[in-house]
């Protein structure tokens, strides 16, 4: 992986085509490698790499016959995002920190909708039903439409929470990258101590509690990223667990693999619950040697 990163790295114009290619595909893994130039050369020339890099995507998708409109819509986003997150590594030195401002940045743009629209959810029927329509031509059974129609309500905070997950995975990603290429350890370090912090934990919990009892719009649509949000400090106290235990390496592989599978939504509440006492109880000091 070392060789790979340092060979992609050596040239601009090779991680410029392969965020291109990987923009409309695989946008965390596009994201993530313009993160990593910002951190090496700094916000400008990592703009310069996201503008190329825009624009390539723009010519495959003139050329394809897809939606420039739509292509280069999602494609400069991912993109900018990259350099966005390279500039918040860069500025705080700490992946915490970093991971953090992320939260903030969502959590302030589901304020933000909720201040312009009163009803964010409306604006989103037409794409909501598209896929229900989709969901009845593919045979789907009136119990999964049903659990579908019940998210309607909080979508807006479940598509926050997804652009939440696809910010925080290009994140950890660009700075193992980086770590990789440096040759220390600092990554697996800063991602084992990985938390909200009191200050954002706190509220965040208030959130979750606040959604389990009350059905205030506000708060459904923030409760989907307070659970994505305890989900990646579930993931770090795991990690943390692992290491001072020496766990196997194939238990965290289990886990993950677990995600992928039909049990996810257990295995993703369970991780999530483990990240939202954690912030109430150290874990990790609970297996930490003595």
């Amino acid at each position: 992986m070392r060789v790979f990163v340092n060979w992609v790295l050596a040239q601009r114009y090779r991680l410029i085509i392969l965020a291109t290619a990987l923009a409309p595909i695989i946008p965390v893994v596009a994201t993530a490698l313009i993160a990593v130039d910002t951190i090496r050369r700094g916000g400008l020339q990592g703009s310069y790499s996201a503008a190329l890099s825009i624009f390539g995507v723009l010519m495959l998708a003139f050329f394809s016959g897809a939606g420039i409109q739509f292509v280069g819509v999602l494609g400069g986003a991912t993109l900018l995002a990259g350099v966005m997150l390279g500039v918040l590594v860069r500025w705080s030195r700490s992946l915490a920190l970093a991971f953090q401002a992320t939260v903030l940045l969502c959590v302030c743009g589901v304020f933000g909708s909720g201040i312009v629209w009163s009803d964010p959810s409306a604006l989103l029927n037409p794409f909501f039903e598209s896929v229900i329509e989709t969901l009845n031509s593919s045979g789907a059974t009136g119990e999964q439409i049903s659990v579908i129609l019940g998210l309607q309500v909080m979508l807006l905070g479940v598509l926050f929470a997804t652009l939440f997950l696809q910010l925080s995975g290009a994140l950890l990603l660009a700075t193992y990258w980086v770590a990789l290429v440096n040759g220390g350890q600092s990554f697996g370090k800063q991602f084992r101590a990985l938390r909200l912090g009191r200050v954002l934990g706190w509220p965040a919990t208030l959130v979750v509690g606040l959604g389990m009892a009350f059905n205030i719009l506000l708060v459904q649509n923030l409760v989907p990223l307070a659970l994505a949000c305890f989900l990646f400090q579930g993931l770090s106290v795991s990690h943390a667990w692992s290491k001072s235990r020496q766990w196997h390496p194939a238990v965290l592989g289990v886990l993950y693999l677990l995600m992928i599978t039909p049990v996810t939504g257990v295995v993703m509440l369970g991780l999530s619950s483990v990240g939202l006492l954690d912030n109430w109880i150290d874990l990790r000091a609970l297996v930490r040697p003595r």
